[in-house]
């Protein structure tokens, strides 16, 4: 008898006793029927590599059929084209010729099934499609006995009184004197990720078999027995999560899908889709409201826990996100990645969908990020390499503060006790390692070893010629504090030195400038550098890294300030150092579109330097870092980036001030002699090699300077002046520029204040279009006024122009909310719009406001407000953002146009006036608004 005919007659006595037989003994899917089509049939008709079009590891894709229509007609088994194929009745023979075939009772079975419904018992999937737990087929090779199986997860319970060690199939719960207190064993396989609940009463574990499915169990601590076990997913699961008030368990793994179970009945509440690859990890935020999850498709996403919603992607890594979590505050998301990053974001989209900003990128190891934790007091969190090395990074400013003792490759997971003094680290050679965990500080505290500054009123300097005696193989001039001495570099291993005695804390100004003899002009380019009384450097600081870079697209000069293109731009930050070539930039601006790079201090003219360094020129591909100072005594962190010590020593006025002349502010570390050391920076030398050195006392103060207003005033529009300072001998602060002798017809933003470290601001004077003005010119003249070492000091600037008044011009731009109408009453322009108003904006958010153009009825220009320099006299890291390649521009006919205002994390908090410039007529301005900027 063939195959063919006892399958027909195994069938045809199963049909003619089916109300007997399958009323008692009906056929399951999963236990039954799915497991045939594994052996036989899903290796090529499964998800994502199916052939026809036919997925069959599915209940859903076996009744949806595939590119030639449905393959089981319920009920009918003769009539389902995969049974009549699978029985060799219907062409191609399935499975083909060559392969393993079903035997007759697995046919029958199928049949039967059909014959039932081919229906889908048991349905626990959110979509109601069963998750199969599949069986492997592949060897069964005995462990040797004597092998320490790898360590895979811990967990610490909240209260610390216990931990969980899980190795393949068991889970030991072990106490504080480290017995072992209950063993967990069971078919879970190899355990990702571990979890107690509040009350250490439960344990929650992430597990499956790869390529088959993934499952969650819950256990009961005190029995190890099993409370319910969540099975949904096509994969193994990498993490299972308890929601804050664990009514909410998250699972996640290979299979790209987020499931939502309700943690006391076991049932699946809704599916989160949108990842692109295995998901490694899951946190909730504190209240419960957002889950995150972390992928390797290089981004974090943040969901609505409620609705399923996704509400953001945070796709700033460049590798696997492994790790993630939520402070304990709410306020940040934290991602540890395979780029080797500690990304820290502001967790914003909470209730729906928004940008969450990026706080924070830290450089951490040579090696990928696999796992961190958040410390209990939130001062610090641990991350961990996949090297085996741990850094602590302090969550007031993210910056790495530790580094505990490595504990080698081959980690697999970490946890920390409840009282945040110890962490534990598993590794898959089978360890159980432990580590205490230092105390950190909130922030990095230096005022116990900072020196303070003291600054001398010497009086007259002494003046002096170059002389001076032998001392050892070099000749020393002794000179008194405050003095001018005249010298010559001779021939190019020529080196003057010049003695001086000082105490710790006094802050000394050294100048040394080419001097012109007679009718020769000194060609010497000076380099100055202070020496200890043993002829050693003075060390000023030491820069940590703690981002690497390099230049892209161009290199620069040794003077430019604008187009700074770096590798990794959107990982540093406004006001952060940047280090290439010994020299130390800072960064001002942040690209501002589609093809510019940073701007750097003073984001004007001739760049300035930092820590006394020298300007150099940078090539294409040099490396550059983000830099911190280390404070006095403080030790650099082991975070595989390089430490940079920076001497007193220059060649370069480090404002430009003084162009190639050298310049040095030296603060004396501590009581001692010290030398200044002067020779040509291209260690050349003759007759007319001659400077002046000057000591003296630092003298903090400023210079103020206006660009005046030089065109008139035209009704409905404003002017723009320019207000700057020179920094000198170290002065920091904030100047105020105010005006005396204004016409009570004109609007002003005076007073107008130049903030710390920058160096311009921008003042306007506005007139409404129904003002009838003044005859003449007014010239209102402007004062600044800073707080130096305690003292208020005034400095007279001069007039703000010779203002006068003229009719309107050809558009009359206004800055109004959003919302408000675009048209704008001829000859009341202040009238249909209120110009005095503030717009909010929190730190690190975006807002929109929208400019309004009334024009006149022939005037269809083009309207541009700038590109990266729009925006007027906004706080320093305030700015108009999404410029793209043509800045801010109103275009040929346009009465208006919506802009957005970004806040940078820098910006300083309080009200500021701002104001947009319109390059037509010379330059015109709108009437000043208020931009107040928030927490």
């Amino acid at each position: 008898m063939s195959p063919i005919t006892r399958t027909l007659l195994i069938l045809l006595f199963a049909i003619v006793t089916r109300d007997a037989t399958w009323a008692v003994a009906p056929v399951d899917y999963a236990r039954d029927v799915f497991p045939i089509f594994q052996t036989y049939c899903i290796g090529c008709h499964a998800e994502g590599d199916e052939e026809g079009g036919f997925v069959m590891e599915s209940h859903a894709g076996l009744m949806a059929g595939g590119e030639n229509g449905a393959a089981i007609t319920a009920g009918e088994p003769n009539s389902s084209r995969l049974f009549l194929m699978a029985t060799g009745k219907l062409e191609p023979v399935m499975p083909p010729d060559g392969e393993e075939r079903p035997s007759e009772e697995e046919l029958a079975t199928i049949a039967a099934w059909i014959e039932q419904g081919a229906i889908e018992q048991g349905a626990i999937g959110p979509d109601g499609d069963v998750p199969i737990k599949r069986e492997l087929r592949t060897p069964k090779i005995a462990t040797n006995e004597n092998v320490r199986l790898p360590v895979t997860a811990i967990a610490t319970s909240t209260d610390g009184s216990l931990r969980a060690v899980a190795r393949f199939a068991k889970i030991e719960v072990i106490d504080n004197h480290d017995k072992v207190i209950q063993t967990i064993s069971g078919a879970f396989g190899k355990v990702n990720s571990l979890h107690f609940s509040n009350d250490a009463a439960r344990l929650l574990v992430a597990s499956g078999t790869t390529g088959a499915y993934g499952e969650a169990f819950l256990f009961d601590v005190a029995t190890g027995t099993v409370i319910s076990q969540l099975v949904g997913h096509r994969d193994v699961l990498y993490s299972a999560e308890f929601s804050p008030d664990e009514s909410i368990i998250a699972t996640a793994g290979y299979d790209r899908t987020i499931i939502l179970w309700d943690s006391e009945s076991g049932e699946a509440i809704r599916k989160l889709t949108g990842h692109n690859g295995a998901i490694f990890d899951l946190a909730f935020s504190p209240d419960g409201k957002v889950l995150v999850s972390g992928c390797a498709d290089d981004t974090a996403k943040v969901w609505n826990v409620a609705t399923g919603e996704r509400l953001d992607t945070l796709s700033q890594p460049e590798g696997e996100v492994f790790d993630v979590a939520v402070t304990a505050d709410g306020k940040f998301v934290l991602a540890a990645s395979a780029d080797n990053r500690l990304r820290v974001w502001r967790l914003r989209s909470i209730d729906k969908p928004r940008i969450n900003p990026i706080v924070a990128t830290r450089f951490v190891d040579e090696a990928p990020l696999v796992r961190m934790a958040i410390l209990p007091d939130g001062k610090s969190v641990l991350v961990m390499s996949e090297a085996g090395n741990i850094k602590v990074i302090r969550t007031s400013d993210w910056t790495q503060v530790a580094s505990l003792e490595p504990v080698g490759a081959g980690v697999s997971d970490l946890s920390i006790t409840g009282d945040g003094t110890m962490a534990w680290v598993t590794t898959m050679n089978g360890d159980v390692v432990r580590r205490a965990l230092p105390k950190v500080a909130d922030q990095r505290s230096e005022s116990s070893e900072t020196i303070k500054p003291v600054y001398l009123d010497l009086g007259e300097l002494t003046k002096l010629s170059e002389a001076g005696e032998a001392d050892g193989l070099r000749t020393v001039t002794d000179v008194p504090r405050g003095a001018v001495a005249s010298g010559k570099i001779e021939s190019a291993d020529d080196t003057d030195y010049f003695r001086f005695t000082a105490r710790g804390g006094e802050v000394w100004a050294i100048e040394t400038d080419a001097k012109k003899v007679g009718d020769n002009e000194s060609r010497i380019d000076p380099i100055v550098a202070i020496l200890d009384d043993g002829g050693a450097p003075v060390l000023r600081t030491r820069l940590q890294a703690v981002r690497d870079s390099y230049f892209t697209f161009r290199g620069k000069d040794s003077s430019q300030t604008g187009d700074f293109r770096v590798f990794n731009w959107e990982e540093m930050k406004l006001n952060e150092f940047l280090y290439s070539g010994g020299e130390v930039t800072r960064l001002a601006v942040y690209p501002r579109g589609p093809d510019s790079g940073f701007n750097v201090y003073p984001n004007e003219g001739s760049r300035w330097t930092y820590f006394g360094t020298s300007h150099t020129t940078h090539a294409l591909g040099e490396p550059a870092f983000v830099v911190r100072p280390l404070g006095k005594g403080e030790s650099p962190t082991a975070n595989g980036l390089p430490v940079f010590d920076i001497y007193y020593e220059n060649d370069d006025d480090p404002m430009r001030l003084a162009g190639s002349s050298s310049r040095i502010l030296f603060t004396a570390p501590a009581d001692g002699m010290y030398t200044i050391r002067v020779g040509d920076t291209r260690g050349e030398g003759g007759n007319d090699y001659t400077y002046e050195m000057t000591l003296r006392a630092a003298t903090p103060s400023f210079d103020p300077k206006i660009d005046m207003i030089d065109k008139p005033l035209k009704r409905g529009a404003g002017r723009e002046a320019t207000l700057r300072i020179d920094r000198l001998d170290g002065f920091d602060g904030p100047v105020t520029f105010d005006v005396l002798g204004m016409p009570d017809e004109a609007v002003s933003n005076f007073p107008v204040t130049i903030e710390s470290g920058q160096r311009f601001a921008h003042a306007v004077v506005w007139i409404a279009e129904n003002t009838k003005g003044w005859d003449g010119e007014v010239s209102p003249q402007v004062v600044a006024r800073g707080r130096v070492a305690g003292r208020v000091i005034e400095r007279q600037v001069g007039t703000l122009g010779k203002l006068t008044v003229t009719d309107r011009p050809n558009v009359i731009p206004t800055i109004v909310p959003i919302g408000e109408p675009t048209i704008v009453p001829i000859g009341e322009p202040s009238s249909g719009h209120s110009s005095n108003w503030t717009l909010s904006v929190r730190r690190g958010e975006t807002v929109a406001a929208k400019v309004v153009l009334d024009r006149r009825a022939d005037f269809k220009n083009e309207v541009s407000f700038g590109k990266e320099e729009s925006g007027r006299n906004a706080a320093h890291g305030v700015y108009v953002d999404n410029i793209g390649l043509n800045g801010l521009l109103a275009l040929e006919g346009m009465t208006e146009r919506d802009f957005f205002i970004t806040a940078d994390p820098v910006a300083k908090l309080g009200k500021r006036t701002f104001f947009l410039k319109a390059n037509v007529d010379g330059g015109l301005t709108t009437h000043p608004i208020n931009i107040d900027v928030l927490p």
